[in-house]
This record gives structure tokens, C-alpha cells and sequence, in this order.
């Protein structure tokens, strides 16, 4: 059989962590940056705070909390947009081949041990009804994990084909979502991203730069849609009788988590 690597040993091949990391400090070194643009008093996000129906003592306080959530964000988008256009397609293409080969080695590996109903209680001729309950619970938890590997693996393969700006598309969904839940006008929306793009000096095309709603906002909020579609998916689909209610919610707990770190590039 053809050797199948561990996660540990597809980390070690693909390097994702150093990724995870420069994200990290790529945004804590440019947090006051971005915060500062966000901020300027020609800023929308200021015009929007100063309109909600709170206290005039409350108002800078609020403005704060508004912009300190807009930063975190776009934490993986800062990132993307620092980048030039082939370091970012390499970044993304790089991050989805590694949890791609994650996803097929851990679905290969929990499958051998589903087809075989006799791990750990071999059947004997003398003694056929031998009955293990503990690989009878493992085995249910295995069934819930592949299901879990099976939706993930169908996600990835509907996605688009990767491009410059896919990183910054998948990235941006839920800021879009909250410029959207302040009662941000789609002109003030667009022309905020443009600044902030600016002043990253992001490096795109012309074409993709005079259309932002087109190049980078209906692709993320299209990313984001799709992603809470396939979570509630996992919710609903994560389901046997023959596990208490409390493994179940931790294995429907974990397979989110594993969703959303897989989903974020």
C-alpha cells in the first residue's frame, strides 16, 4: 500500500504554519496603520458611528469599538494586501493543496478502518458473536468524522479556480457583511476599500481596481454565503443515535472548527 503521510508530516512538507504566522505579524506590525486610516475624519466608518442613536459621551467610545472591530476583520486581508499578485496566488494555492492532501490522507485513513468491522473483535468460527461496544462507539464517532472529511472534500472541489485577488475575496466577506450592518451605503462601502487599498499600495490591475464591486466585493460575499450555507449544512447532517448528546456536540464542535480553518483561504 502507498504510503499515506500523517498531518504532521504534510505540515512538515507544505509549511503552513509559517503562513499562519506572517498573518499574525504582518497585522500586528501594521495595526496602527490601518486603524489610523480607518479613523481619519474623512473615514465613512466615522460618519456612520457618529449617526447611531447613542449618547454624545458615548460616541468616541463607540467609534473606537467600530473601528477596532472593522481591524480585526480584515486581519487575513491585510495580509493578502501586501502581497504582490503572484505572492498572493502562491500563498492561496499553497494553503489549498495543503489542507486538500490533509483532507484526502485523513478520509483514506479513516475509511480503511471503517471497512473493516472487525478491528480489535476478529470473529471466530467458534465464538461468532463476539461484541465489542467500544469499537462500536468508535466507529460511530469515525462516521461522523467522514462525513465531516466527505462535506469538506466536495466544498473544495466547487471552488473557483485560484487568482490574484482570491486571497483578498475569501478574506473580506464578513467585513463587507458588517460595513453592510451598520447601514453603510454601497458608494461609502467601495469607497473605503479603495482608500484603504490605496494606502496599502495593493498591487492589482487596472480593470479590477475600477470595478470593486465587481472584482472584490460580490466574490467575497459570494465566499462568505457559500461558507455559512455548507455550515449549516455540517449541523444538520452531523447526526447518530448511537452517541450521547455531549460527544456529538463536541464532534459537531470540532468538524466547525475544522470548516472554518480549512474554508479561510
Amino acid at each position: 500500500m502507498k504510503n499515506i503521510l500523517t498531518t504532521k508530516q504534510l505540515r512538515d512538507k507544505h509549511d503552513p504554519d509559517s503562513i499562519l504566522r506572517e498573518i499574525e505579524s504582518f497585522y500586528e506590525e501594521n495595526l496602527d496603520k490601518l486603524i489610523s486610516i480607518l479613523s481619519h475624519s474623512n473615514s465613512p466608518l466615522i460618519t456612520y458611528s457618529s449617526n447611531l442613536q447613542i449618547s454624545f459621551l458615548e460616541t468616541n467610545q463607540r467609534q473606537d469599538e467600530l473601528i477596532s472591530e472593522a481591524a480585526s476583520l480584515l486581519k487575513d486581508a491585510l495580509y493578502f494586501m501586501m502581497l504582490s499578485k503572484k505572492e498572493r496566488t502562491s500563498i492561496t494555492r499553497k494553503m489549498r493543496a495543503y489542507y486538500s492532501e490533509v483532507l484526502k490522507n485523513q478520509l483514506i485513513r479513516v475509511k480503511l478502518l471503517l471497512d473493516d468491522p472487525e478491528v480489535g473483535t476478529p470473529k471466530h468460527s467458534t465464538d461468532p458473536s463476539s461484541n465489542h461496544k467500544g469499537m462500536q462507539q468508535v466507529r460511530s464517532i469515525l462516521s461522523i468524522i467522514k462525513k465531516s472529511l466527505v462535506i469538506e472534500s466536495e466544498y473544495r472541489e466547487n471552488l473557483t479556480r485560484i487568482g490574484y485577488l482570491t486571497g483578498l475575496q475569501v478574506s473580506m466577506g464578513y467585513f463587507f457583511l458588517f460595513l453592510k450592518k451598520i447601514g453603510m451605503t454601497q458608494k461609502d462601502q467601495i469607497s473605503l476599500v479603495q482608500h484603504i487599498f490605496d494606502e496599502f499600495k495593493v498591487d492589482w490591475e487596472e480593470v479590477d481596481r475600477e470595478n470593486i464591486k465587481v472584482s472584490i466585493q460580490q466574490p467575497a460575499l459570494d465566499y462568505h454565503r457559500s461558507m455559512q450555507n455548507e455550515s449549516q449544512r455540517i449541523s444538520g447532517v452531523l447526526f447518530s443515535s448511537a452517541l450521547d448528546d455531549s460527544t456529538l456536540s463536541n464532534l459537531v464542535d470540532q468538524a466547525m472548527l475544522l470548516s472554518k480553518r480549512i474554508r479561510r483561504f
